[in-house]
């Protein structure tokens, strides 16, 4: 027995000192009191027993990921369950499951399993982190053990730096091995390319393709969209490589396909296509994004002597990756809409993190026109595209319709609901509005309802702003025919110059057309435009009438499945609206001195431009070049963008606005020195210093290898890595990762990859500038390779680095638990025996029954006899003298012992009195002592 709290011991000598001075009235409450004090004081030193037991905690990790066979959660959902059933009162169940997250489906405790309700992303296979979360959740001072239901494949971190923490524990992993067929599985096994080649080098590609059983395998390596190689080759069983050859021919980034096809049905058809990236290093092109057949502007630039690559805004691959090919990327007057959200995400994740250059041209479908206002693409450009009241020229009336039926009630990502955006679009178009415009809201479900009605705008708007933001999801589905009749009806009302429509709608609930064309035709007539926006894809059960009625509403249509952009989409209609933002007559423009910064040298103020895009030159920004009219607005400016650098031309470059500049001599020169600008510097990075990178398991392995004495001195802080991770199923993401020394000349980062993402990452050297790597991707996720033995492998190298053995079947797990002293509080059960003893105690005092049930040694008080003055003895209480006899030993007492003087024979009548007042003093007597 140990105690918690000994130092209450100490409290027994006094406890013993106050029990002997403070006598009970009878043998038996003193020895119950003295029972009480005793239990008490143990009790307050928290005593604990310590018992062998093998009770303890089963910890069950679970692969869900995607390499698991179909049946692998049924099948650990039953052996979970044979856990439960024959696990014991003491024992504690917790279960794992992880993939490329790590959940924990369930604490240790008792009871049935739920079943497997927690989001791992299948796309992965994080072991390693599974284990360390199994192993937190065993009691650092209980017994324990793990079990492991896995193929054994794993991704990220190895496992085996989990193993040695857990034998350093005494923690057990025992596995079972889940695996599915290999049964017709062909597979792309590896799929090697370099990942730099010079421009102009020819280099080799090599793929190892695993077949079950021998058989004619067809493949076929393409470059892009062009095929490179197609073909048909008798493989034999196991492992066959092939061979393909390529030149690089031009600077960029290139993407080979390499698909195989066996000769009966595949199981995994996902590993039958690897790709991979081969950036070629040279002098590469600029991007020259235009919708004109005729491009003269990149004419113009490959004069002056630059690489370009004209595409328009639909052939363009916007991929990180892909803009990893290109020194900049030049927009010619294109809507952004033609670009789309995402190409401009990753455009601008491209700029601003990867180091890239972001030209912008002028024209009516650029800029504010063009629908960059509040795009991803604004905040890199040094000009603001704001909506200023005091440049407005026209007058406008603005009807925001809305869509309120009940699919507007649900929550988004960032836990506001469609209904709560919507609102805030419908405010923000408000704000852009002044005391001089009209507004009105209408909310529309079944029926139309007047949230504002068409009046002029207020010199203080808070309180429209107020109702518009307490708009409310009310049911029922958005009828189109009413929603534009009762719109027609209030803008009838209004007196501006400028009518339009915004139409809010879920591009899936848009109910009841009706006669919309002919209404439609009723607003042309009435110079009513109407522009939509469209929650949801251009793919939607009602996303084709939504277009048609912005078509023939003369509007804009905009299309989002993701109701964060809403308040952005309602900004970029209304910059549209107001088209006061685009200059169209002849002004000129002159040059200042941050032109110098910009191009390097001066140049002479040019001719006028017949037309530009009024914009406002931001904090920071470098202004080159002005309009020489009421706004002085800024026509060339540029600034460093995070990484890259960005720069505008707010003239048309090339079309209807161009203006006398587009017969200036040095009009070239001009613009082939702002997108030469944009491209920065070329890599810094110190001759002593040589960056490679390699993928490993799913993993980009990155190494500095650096001369050590300069790294002594010149390497103060540790590098990073900025990782730009792009896929197609959603945003690029921004991770950071330090490197870490391995050896006295080298360090490294790892950088785990997932599934089909692409990966462009940047080192950052402090003091040194940064150095971009070429971007690399996985063949195909790794959760789809092919089955080997490297799973069980590493599931019995487990179990063997910690005691575990493989579990064929679960039964008797529990009794396989170590034999550890398990520590069994005790002070509790005292403080209970306390309570019993002193309740006895109190009923010992009231009754004397135990006294009476138990014949233990009594108190037998010797009294002195004195002669009384009647010749009768009495017995004084002061004379009292104890003494313990025992009815069995007082007949047989030692002949030798003092024997007690009997008091003389009393009368009678005297003894009966003399008895009577021995009979008070004692009932006194007892009375003080209780």
């Amino acid at each position: 027995m140990s105690f918690d709290s000994p130092i209450w011991l100490l409290m027994l000598a006094p406890m013993a000192l106050a029990w002997w001075l403070w006598r009970g009235p009878t043998a038996t409450v003193h020895g119950l009191r003295g029972v009480l004090l005793l239990l008490v004081v143990v009790a307050m030193a928290g005593p604990t027993l310590r018992l062998p037991d093998r009770s303890g905690t089963v910890v069950v990790v679970a692969d869900r990921s995607a390499s698991m066979p179909a049946e692998a959660e049924a099948r650990q959902r039953e052996l979970i369950d044979m856990l439960v059933r024959e696990m014991g009162q003491r024992d504690r169940l917790a279960v794992v499951s992880f993939g490329r997250r790590v959940a924990v489906e369930r604490q240790p405790e008792v009871g049935r399993f739920g079943g497997f309700v927690q989001s791992v992303d299948v796309d992965g296979s994080d072991l390693g982190a599974a284990l360390e979360r199994a192993a937190g959740l065993v009691p650092s001072d209980g017994g324990g053990r793990v079990l492991v239901l896995s193929d054994g494949l794993w991704t990220g971190r190895n496992p085996m730096l989990e193993a040695g923490r857990a034998s350093a524990r005494g923690l057990a992993i025992d596995y079972r091995l889940l695996t599915r067929s290999r049964a017709n599985d062909v597979a792309v096994q590896r799929f090697e390319v370099p990942h730099r080649v010079s421009e102009g080098e020819a280099f080799l590609m090599h793929a190892w393709v695993q077949t079950p059983v021998a058989q004619p395998v067809a493949y076929e390596l393409r470059r892009g969209d062009r095929v490179l190689a197609r073909g048909e080759r008798e493989m034999t069983m196991g492992v066959s490589r092939l061979t393909f050859r390529d030149h690089a021919a031009s600077a960029g980034v290139r993407r080979y396909t390499l698909h195989v096809t066996g000769a009966a049905d595949d199981p995994v058809p996902e590993n039958n296509t690897a790709e991979a990236l081969v950036d070629v290093e040279g002098r590469r092109p600029m991007l020259v994004v235009t919708e004109s057949a005729e491009p003269r502007l990149a004419g113009l630039l490959e004069a002056g002597g630059l690489a370009v690559d004209v595409r328009p805004p639909g052939a363009v691959d916007w991929s990180l990756a892909g803009l990893s090919g290109y020194a900049g990327v030049l927009l010619e007057n294109v809507p952004a809409d033609r670009v789309g959200a995402r190409a401009m995400e990753r455009l601008a994740v491209w700029v601003n993190e990867a180091g890239g250059g972001l030209m912008l041209t002028g024209g009516r479908r650029s800029f504010g026109p063009g629908g960059y206002f509040e795009s991803p693409l604004d905040p890199l450009l040094p000009v603001s595209m704001e909506l200023r009241q005091e440049h407005r020229k026209l007058t406008l009336a603005v009807l925001v319709t809305l869509d309120r039926s009940g699919s507007m009630n649900m929550p988004v990502a960032g836990g506001r609901t469609k209904m709560e955006l919507a609102n805030l679009g419908t405010a923000k178009t408000l704000d852009m509005l002044s005391p001089m415009d009209e507004f009105g809201v209408l909310a529309v479900d079944t029926r139309p309802h007047v949230i504002v009605p068409m009046q002029r705008v207020p010199d203080e708007p808070s309180a429209m702003r107020n109702r518009v933001l307490r708009m409310a999801s009310m049911g029922g589905g958005i009828y189109i025919e009413e929603a534009l009749l009762a719109s027609e009806r209030m803008l009838d009302e209004a007196t501006a110059a400028t009518r339009h429509l915004i139409l809010f709608s879920d591009a899936q609930d848009s109910v009841q057309e009706g006669r919309y064309r002919e209404i439609l035709r009723d607003f042309e007539r009435k110079n009513i435009t109407v522009s939509v926006i469209g929650l949801g894809s251009e793919r939607d059960i009602h996303a084709e009438l939504l277009r048609d009625i912005a078509a023939r509403g003369n509007g804009r249509i905009y299309f989002t499945d993701d109701a964060n952009r809403l308040p952005e989409l309602f900004a970029q209609d209304m910059v549209m609206v107001a088209r006061s933002t685009f200059v169209d007559e002849p002004t000129p423009i002159r040059a200042t001195a941050g032109l110098v910064s910009l191009l390097g040298r001066s140049l002479p103020d040019p001719p006028a431009v017949g037309g530009y895009n009024l914009t406002y030159l931001r904090p920071g920004a470098t202004l080159a070049m002005h309009s020489v009219d009421e706004y002085e607005a800024p026509v060339v400016a540029g600034w460093q963008a995070g990484l890259g650098r960005a720069v505008v031309y707010t003239g048309e470059a090339d079309g209807q606005f161009t203006g006398p500049i587009a017969q200036w001599p040095q009009v070239g020169e001009l613009l082939t020195s702002l997108a030469r600008w944009t491209v920065g510097e070329d890599d810094d990075t110190p001759t002593e210093i040589v960056i490679t990178q390699r993928l490993d398991r799913g993993t980009q392995i990155i190494e500095l290898h650096v001369d050590a004495q300069w790294a002594a001195t010149e390497l103060t802080q540790l590098p990073t890595v900025t990782t730009l991770r792009d896929s197609e199923q959603g945003e690029p993401r921004r991770e950071q990762t330090p490197m870490h020394w391995v050896a006295a000349d080298r360090l490294v980062a790892e950088v785990p990859l997932h599934g089909q993402e692409s990966a462009l990452s940047i080192v950052h050297l402090p003091g040194h500038g940064q150095h971009r790597l070429a971007p690399v991707r996985l063949p195909y996720s790794p959760e789809f390779a092919p089955v080997s033995e490297s799973g069980a492998r590493t599931l019995a190298q487990l179990a063997r680095a910690t005691g575990g053995q493989e579990r064929i079947s679960v039964a008797g797990m529990w009794g396989d638990l170590p034999r550890l002293p398990q520590r069994l509080p005790v002070g509790h059960w005292l403080l209970i025996a306390a309570i019993v003893v002193l309740l006895a105690e109190v009923l010992e005092r009231r009754t004397g029954l135990l006294g009476r049930m138990v014949r233990l040694p009594r108190v037998v008080w010797w009294r002195t006899p004195r002669p009384a003055g009647n010749g009768e003895v009495q017995v004084s209480d002061d004379d009292r003298v104890p003494r313990t006899a025992h009815p069995a030993t007082s007949a047989s007492a030692d002949a030798t012992s003092p024997k007690p003087v009997e008091p003389p024979a009393a009368t009678p009548a005297g003894a009966l009195a003399n008895a009577m007042a021995q009979a008070q003093r004692r009932a006194a007597h007892r009375h003080d002592r209780t």
